[in-house]
């Protein structure tokens, strides 16, 4: 939510804020069922945009992205890649094992 609110307040002109930038998502990459979802909330745009937010909220629950296995094909990139990766994402799980 923070992420698309952040995302149409720049939009809008707002040029400061203070945000941690780690645990927020890229925008483009919110799935885009959750992303219309939320700006619908957000933009006021549906009368039942709460309603829909909370039937999908269970399928999104934690950190924002459908439940799937994990990904980690990132691991497979040279170091480099990878800790930029990690920095990007906010993932603290390989630090110790990359940076050695």
């Amino acid at each position: 939510m923070h992420s698309v609110f952040l995302y149409h307040a720049i939009r809008a002109g707002m040029d400061m804020g203070i945000v941690n930038a780690g645990q927020l998502e890229v925008y483009d990459q919110i799935p885009e069922e959750l992303r219309e979802a939320v700006e619908d909330v957000i933009l006021n745009r549906r009368e039942d945009g709460t309603e829909r937010l909370l039937d999908i909220a269970p399928k999104y629950q934690g950190d924002g992205k459908a439940a799937a296995a994990e990904d980690l094909t990132w691991r497979e990139q040279p170091v480099n890649k990878r800790l930029e990766h990690a920095l990007v994402k906010g993932i603290t799980d390989y630090i110790i094992e990359d940076t050695e």
